[in-house]
């Protein structure tokens, strides 16, 4: 089970909230307009979260120019919540299913509850495409807490939407191989109304991820699936609130937020009481520093 360190507070908000200035203005062709990735996170509003029904594959995510180069990302884990108005949370919390509840159903988060966590992300600086195979690796590394993994495989190229990460051999009994397969995509740049004009860009990502182990029956492996979306916020912290000289246009530090939306598998006995909505959602923190 995910390890629970507080207690969510009553009604919709997290322990710690999306945070984002109504007032923000779309800076960029990217995303905006109604029912937009900002306007349905500016909700506060978990249910605003559901699942995404697109069907067409997503393109590959290009990042924006303040974002890219290498860092060191901290996530700080934040807090989570049980949104679900039809399913009470004692139910909830006795179904092992539910992503995070078990470690590794969540590849990128491993386990959910472990207060802070360091991963490295490198966005390249031509092509603005992040280096999958080190951040996934990184950042299981760490929540688990030994060298986990053995080989990520990506191509963005071949097909951006699916990520292989295959584990080292008797080291993680929740998972063998993890097949990761992203179903929607969006994300939006937007400028605040600060002093110094930092940008901030957000994006999503929605998950359906196959989780290979050894199973009960020798030579049969067990799959369990899990579906989920990661809403990241990155904003750029320059002046006064980031770098030390005002006005620097190299980005050196980063602030953000991380919420993951878990979802309800088609498979699972509850589905149908809760299709599309969250069951659960975690939060983090995010502090970056270039390296």
């Amino acid at each position: 089970m995910v390890k629970r360190r507080g207690t969510p507070r009553p009604g919709s908000s997290l322990i710690t909230p999306f945070v984002l200035s109504t007032e923000a203005n779309a800076a960029s062709p990217i995303g905006g307009g109604k029912n937009s990735l900002i306007e349905r996170l500016n909700k506060h509003d978990p249910a605003a979260l559901s699942n995404s029904i697109f069907n067409i594959p997503p393109k590959v995510q290009v990042y924006p120019s303040f974002m890219r180069g290498s860092w060191n990302v901290t996530l700080a884990y934040g807090g989570y919540l049980f949104p679900s108005q039809k399913i009470p949370r004692s139910r909830l919390t006795t179904n092992t299913q539910i992503p995070g509840f078990q470690k590794c159903s969540i590849a990128a988060l491993s386990d959910v509850g472990k207060e802070v966590v360091h991963y490295t992300l490198n966005i390249d600086e031509t092509t603005g495409l992040e280096d999958r195979e080190l951040s996934l690796t990184t950042s299981i590394n760490d929540h688990l807490g030994y060298s986990a993994i053995q080989e990520v495989l990506y191509s963005p190229k071949a097909n951006p939407n699916r990520v292989s990460a295959v584990f080292a051999e008797y080291k993680t009994t929740n998972a063998e191989r993890i097949e990761l397969f992203c179903n929607g995509r969006e994300s939006e740049l937007v400028q605040t109304n600060d002093d110094n004009n930092n940008n901030v860009f957000v994006c999503s990502e929605y998950i359906r991820q196959v989780t290979f182990s050894g199973g009960s029956q020798v030579g049969i492996p067990r799959q369990a699936v899990t579906n989920y979306a990661h809403f990241f916020t990155w904003k750029e912290n320059n002046g006064s609130d980031g770098n030390p000289q005002k006005g620097n246009p190299t980005t050196t530090t980063m602030t953000g937020n991380l919420l993951t939306a878990c979802f309800l598998d088609p498979t699972d006995a509850m589905f149908f009481e809760e299709p599309s909505k969250p069951v659960a959602v975690f939060s983090h923190v995010i502090k970056a520093t270039k390296i």
